[in-house]
This record gives structure tokens, C-alpha cells and sequence, in this order.
């Protein structure tokens, strides 16, 4: 059994079998190229081209406080190494095993550890620890204060999501499709899940979404399982994508955005088929926006759900009937970062170094500022008026926003 994982300019061949068919070989040239023009821009390609930013009228200060290198950062890898904050820190990981905690308003280092470990996945977060994958098959937890290693557990197979932390619990993802729950003080396996993964999928895995008692994971094969948290039983899967079309790409149905789960719904999106609702007891679904399909992380607030689709364009759906509040193309194919909500603005990065804000009320564009002339790889992390970006290669920038009416105040008193 072969299984084929395209990835933004990777294609990966992972095979029992000694050769390789040669149709296969040219079916997956030509599919690696389809999802890299999706995916990814090397400013040559004219098929995708990112959109052109136009002149805004800004209505927030975004002045810089502080910028550092700490790590190497992710390099040409593929991987889903996010910056965390916890307690006034940030604490930030690289692919060569780098492992760095920052003070968050000065930006001075606090320690550093060097694992030599090929770290893929994290950072996760508990009250003392942090929590780290690899592409060793390996979940690996480090004291908060200072980055001892407290333990190390060996997991089916390579991790590309974040391991994520409740009750005691880690909770690790992996790409073969078991979910794995460890405790969190010694790392001893509590109980594992597998599910089966498609023959042809997208290189990554959405990371666990643990919420009142439940773990809820998505698959490449378009289902939605959830589990609970205490021993792994499974309490619903819903099926919310079915492959479609003739085409490999076309049939491609990963849910590799993180579901997000609100008091009655649980949304999910996928790579091929659109933004689904589904009830939060049953699995059972409760409406579907066929448009909207994306393997970012969406946002919400009380009564709206936020999403950048496959095309880099914003959707604001409500969350009770599916129905689209506004839709913003003017970032189209900037390879935006996964969208962060504070207030009534939208935080969003772009392939160029650009910061993004958005009103979440109607969409327009209401702030930016360029921050680095490397791409912005993950999310920002915004606390306390204060927004914090990590470059590919490591760089972290710090900046505070404020609104322009409230400067202006600040000034006429």
C-alpha cells in the first residue's frame, strides 16, 4: 500500500513496496504542482499571482516595540511550529531542535535549550510544561521554567500538529491517524485511537481541539470524529466531506484546519468540501457553505465565524444559519497566515511580511505595516494590545496597535 502526502513543494512517497509505478510517479508530479500554486508563491509562477495591495485608509497605530532573532526559525520545511505564550512568555521552537523562552514585553531571552531533536509540531502548553513533536515519532515534555526535559514518549508515527493539553492530559495527532492520549506528568499512555488515513492526502494534520470533556479531531478522509478525553471512547463521527470529481486534487477532502468548537456547534472546514456546522451533541450537520473550503484555523466571537479560504479570500459566516455576514478578496492568494480575533479586529499575516487587520464588523481593511522581508509563517499571538509575529527564519517582531480615534484623544487631552 502506498500513501502519497503533498505538501507546499513536497511530495512525499511513503511505500512498502520496493519500486515505484511510474504512472504514479507522473499522476504525483503533476498534482505536487497544483497544490504548490495553491498553496504556496516563489513570485514566478502567473497562474496565481497574490493580489496586489491597495492603498487603505488606516484606522489603527501599529508602532513597533521591540524585533529578535531566536531561532532558525522553520527553513524550507513544512511544519506546524507555532509560537506559543503562557504567564507574560513566549516560547518559540525551530526545526533543529532550538527551544527558546522570552520575556514577552522586553523581548529578552530567558533561557535556551538545545534538543537536537527534528522538531515538527507544537508548541503545546500546561500550567509547567511544554509540549513538542517530531518527526522521530516522538512527544517530548520540557519544564516551563527553564526547559529541562521531564519526558519522552514514542508515538505510531511522525507528528505535524500540536499536542495539546486538559485534565492531566496530552493529547498527540499523529499522521498515520492515531490520536494518543497521554498523562501529563510521566508521558504513560492512557489510551490511543486510530483511524485509517486515505491513500492520497495533504501533508499535515489538523491538531486537536479538546473542549468540555471532549477531543475533537478531523481526518483526510472528510470525517469529523469526536472522543472523550477520559478514555478515548468515540462519541460521534460525522462524515462532512465526500470525495468528488475525476481528478486526484478534486477528491482531496482533508480537514487539516483545526475544527473550532463553540457552545452548540462544532465547524469544520475542508480542503475540497466547504465549511460545515455540525451539532455539538450529534455530529449531526446543521448547514454547509460549499464555497468555503480552507486548511486555515477560523475565529470567532459570539454570533460569527471567521474563515480564509483556499483562495486567501475572508468569509464572515453567522454561526446559527451558515449565512455570509461580508467576504473580503483584497489579500487574494498572499498566503495568509491563520486568522487571530481581538475585539472587533482580525489579525492576519502574509507571505510578503505584511500584518493585516480587519474590522470583524464589515471586513474592511483597517490596518497594516510590513515587518519583515521573510514570509510570516504562523499565526500572530495578540495580548494586551500588543501583536507578535515570527518570520521563517526565525525573526519575532513586537508590536502594540492602537486606534487612531483613541490616540487622537490621548493628544487633545
Amino acid at each position: 500500500m502506498k500513501r502519497i502526502v503533498v505538501c507546499a513543494g513536497l511530495l512525499v512517497l511513503l511505500s512498502a513496496c520496493a519500486s515505484v509505478v511510474e504512472s504514479t510517479k507522473t499522476a504525483g508530479k503533476s498534482l505536487e504542482k497544483s497544490v504548490i500554486d495553491m498553496m504556496t508563491y516563489d513570485g514566478e509562477d502567473e497562474t496565481r499571482p497574490p493580489r496586489a495591495l491597495e492603498d487603505i485608509v488606516p484606522e489603527l497605530l501599529l508602532d513597533p516595540v521591540w524585533q529578535g532573532d531566536f531561532t532558525e526559525g522553520h527553513g524550507n520545511n513544512f511544519l506546524k511550529l507555532e509560537m506559543t505564550e503562557a504567564d507574560g512568555f513566549l516560547y518559540v521552537a525551530d526545526h533543529e531542535g532550538v527551544i527558546v523562552s522570552i520575556e514577552r514585553e522586553t523581548g529578552e531571552k530567558v533561557w535556551e535549550v538545545e534538543t537536537k531533536l527534528p522538531i515538527s509540531g507544537g508548541i503545546g502548553v500546561s500550567d509547567n510544561a511544554l509540549f513538542v513533536g517530531t518527526t522521530d515519532a516522538e512527544i517530548v515534555a520540557l519544564k516551563l521554567e527553564d526547559g529541562d526535559t521531564l519526558w519522552t514518549h514514542h508515538v505510531s508515527s511522525e507528528v505535524l500538529s500540536i499536542p495539546r493539553y486538559s485534565d492531566n492530559t496530552v493529547i498527540a495527532r499523529t499522521v498515520d491517524g492515531a490520536v494518543t492520549a497521554l498523562d501529563a506528568e510521566n508521558g504513560e499512555e492512557k489510551w490511543s485511537f486510530v483511524r485509517d488515513v486515505p491513500a492520497l492526502s495533504l501533508r499535515g494534520t489538523s491538531s486537536p481541539v479538546l473542549k468540555s470533556g471532549g477531543v475533537i479531531t478531523g481526518y483526510a478522509n472528510g470525517n469529523l470524529v469526536v472522543l472523550r478525553l477520559t478514555d478515548g471512547m468515540q462519541i460521534w463521527e460525522s462524515s462532512i466531506a465526500v470525495p468528488r470529481g475525476r481528478g486526484a486534487l478534486d477528491r482531496m477532502v482533508d480537514v487539516d484546519a483545526d475544527p473550532y468548537a463553540g457552545d452548540r456547534f462544532v465547524f469544520a472546514a475542508t480542503f475540497n468540501g466547504g465549511l460545515v456546522a455540525t451539532d455539538v451533541r450529534s455530529g449531526e450537520i446543521s448547514w454547509r457553505r460549499s464555497e468555503i473550503s480552507s486548511f486555515k484555523r477560523m475565529a470567532a466571537d459570539w454570533t460569527a465565524l471567521f474563515v480564509i479560504d483556499v483562495n486567501n479570500h475572508i468569509w464572515s459566516a453567522d454561526q446559527t444559519t451558515g449565512a455570509v455576514n461580508w467576504q473580503q478578496d483584497l489579500l487574494e492568494n498572499r498566503q495568509l497566515t491563520d486568522l487571530v480575533l481581538e475585539g472587533e479586529y482580525l489579525f492576519t499575516a502574509d507571505y510578503e511580511g505584511y500584518l493585516h487587520v480587519l474590522s470583524s464588523v464589515d471586513g474592511r481593511l483597517i490596518g497594516r505595516v510590513k515587518v519583515s522581508d521573510k514570509p510570516i509563517v504562523s499565526a500572530p499571538i495578540v495580548k494586551d494590545e500588543f501583536v507578535y509575529l515570527q518570520d521563517s527564519e526565525g525573526e519575532i517582531t513586537a508590536l502594540q496597535f492602537t486606534s487612531i480615534t483613541a490616540a487622537e484623544t490621548d493628544i487633545d487631552e
